[in-house]
């Protein structure tokens, strides 16, 4: 995330997986130079963090990933892309991404 962008992040998890909790990360991602331009509040980039179930976000047993996608335009679809994202790391689906050391 850089300096200026907005965060958005439940305070509760979005989703129990697995016996891991996942917190959608959405932001607002810079809008494209392409025409007609997209709706600035409307383009979401998209992390999550996956933690063990009932543990705190941001100790040692969390961790965050990021979705290399193109910004998303909805926040609904932002969140189910970041849940879908998180259920297949928790299934080793994901290429250089697992929650083993979690």
């Amino acid at each position: 995330m850089g300096p200026g962008e907005e965060l958005y992040v439940d305070t509760a998890p979005a989703e129990t997986y697995r016996g891991f909790d996942l917190y959608p990360l959405l932001y607002r991602a810079p809008i494209p130079d392409v025409w007609p331009r997209p709706k600035m509040d409307r383009m979401y980039g998209v992390s999550v963090l996956i933690c063990r179930e009932g543990v705190a976000p941001g100790g040692p047993s969390s961790r965050v990933f990021r979705l290399q996608i193109e910004p998303i335009e909805s926040i609904g679809s932002a969140r189910r892309a970041a849940i879908a994202f998180a259920q297949r790391i928790i299934d080793g689906s994901v290429d250089g991404q697992t929650v083993a050391s979690l």
